[in-house]
């Protein structure tokens, strides 16, 4: 009798029994923009309802800037990062603050210190998409650079002091810029708007000039 040779087959680890959250939480994102842009438009035009929408406004853009976190957070600690998360990822976030920030737009009735800033943002997501998109074809990678990630962080948190703004119009009796929670609110805002304007423009066309280099 021949005696049969076994060989051990390496067992692969099980995927994450939470693999899909990552994922979830990036879409979450997403589906929280229409709600954001509502609550902005309403309370910027004074529509005055209870006050436990307010709190509830807040509580979604302060969950969607979490998961912004959460999401990448969670897909390198289990090691279920996919390709659509990374295709969907940066959409959620162009979206949540171009959403965001064409409602502001709305609101200020188009005051240009809104609208500069604002478009220079737009624009310059569109165009590093448009070039990571360009350096993907030729198989090179751009990895966010520190000072994009600071770009996102004064865009998340001007979003934040204009969402108080906006709150402010609908219930404060007197003009926004007379009240120091609506004037304070707005000033910090579009400091900070313009700050991740500048570093907007600034790092776009550091990934252009990388996008294009032979």
């Amino acid at each position: 009798m021949t005696r049969l040779k076994q060989t051990k087959v390496a067992a692969t680890p099980d995927r994450h029994r939470l693999y899909w959250l990552p994922n979830a939480l990036t879409i979450g994102r997403i589906l929280s923009i229409p709600v954001l842009i509502y609550g902005i438009l309403a309370f910027g035009f004074r529509w005055q309802g209870p006050l436990v929408k307010i709190w509830l406004i807040a509580g979604i853009y302060v969950a969607a800037v979490l998961t912004d976190f959460l999401d990448g957070y969670f897909a390198r600690k289990w090691q279920v990062t996919s390709g659509f998360g990374r295709m969907i990822d940066p959409i959620a976030d162009k979206l949540l603050v171009a959403g965001c920030l064409i409602a502001f737009m709305i609101i200020a009735q188009g005051s240009w210190l809104f609208v500069v800033p604002g478009l220079a943002i737009i624009f310059r997501d569109i165009l590093v998409s448009g070039a990571r998109e360009h350096a993907a074809l030729s198989a090179r990678a751009m990895p966010p650079t520190s000072l994009a990630k600071w770009k996102t962080a004064c865009e998340m948190l001007a979003i934040a002091a204009l969402l108080v703004w906006a709150f402010g119009k609908a219930y404060l009796p007197i003009d926004d810029m007379q009240s120091d929670i609506g004037g304070s609110a707005k000033l910090i805002g579009l400091g900070l708007l313009w700050l991740a304007a500048a570093l907007s423009v600034y790092t776009g066309q550091l990934y252009c000039r990388a996008a294009l280099r032979d």
